[in-house]
């Protein structure tokens, strides 16, 4: 009979995050690990297998938090133009906020995974295609209901929503290099004008 873990293994998972959220996958050691999870090597062995599962697994665990923080209103069955602009302009407030915070992690877990291991880990490669197209069918959810409510002038939905997914991507990687937020919101505000709001009919 297995004795029960010592250890809440989510509250470990999200220590491990920390780090690898804030120092990469490379330049986070085994042994930083364990310090920071206050485990034992064995223990992280047993559990999670090794250190690239368990970045694996934080991994999976940073996606679907980020999912349901950024993409839970766009997913909302009657999201359409309104939420697309209330998406951005939260972005926006929350580069605002961090530019003053200490000691936050900066950028997106996955785009800088992407960026470290994505074109040589096909199962981190994986994960990066499902957050993408997750971020892009939710965009395009959106898009779809602003057309068919007459909100904008009808477009390619489903480039359109690459277009902003891939934007989002781009904001996350220039906030991380120091860019200033008015001219993010300069970034944003040429994205966002490819939605075109229809003209309503003239009045006879």
């Amino acid at each position: 009979m297995s004795r029960p873990r010592a250890f809440d293994e989510e509250a470990v998972l999200e220590r491990a995050l920390e780090l690898f959220w804030r120092d990469g996958y490379a330049a986070t050691s085994l042994q930083a690990l364990l310090a920071h999870m206050g485990i034992s090597r064995q223990s992280l062995y047993n559990t999670f297998g090794d250190k690239r599962r368990l970045f694996l697994a934080a991994l999976d665990r940073y996606a679907d938090m980020r999912a349901r923080e950024m993409l839970g209103d766009l997913e909302h069955e009657s999201a359409s133009l309104a939420q697309i602009f209330g998406f951005f302009e939260r972005l926006g407030q929350s580069a605002g906020q961090k530019q003053c915070e200490a000691g936050n992690p900066e950028g997106c877990l996955i785009g800088k995974s992407c960026m470290e291991l994505g074109a040589a880990d096909p199962e981190v490669s994986a994960r990066i295609h499902y957050f993408f197209d997750r971020t892009v069918g939710a965009f395009r959810h959106a898009l779809d209901n602003a057309v068919d409510k007459g909100e904008i002038e009808p477009l390619d939905t489903a480039a359109t929503a690459r277009h902003l997914t891939a934007t989002l991507n781009g904001l996350g990687i220039l906030h991380r290099a120091g860019v200033a937020v008015e001219e993010l919101g300069d970034v944003v505000r040429v994205a966002l004008s490819v939605l075109r709001p229809k003209t309503p009919p003239a009045k006879a």
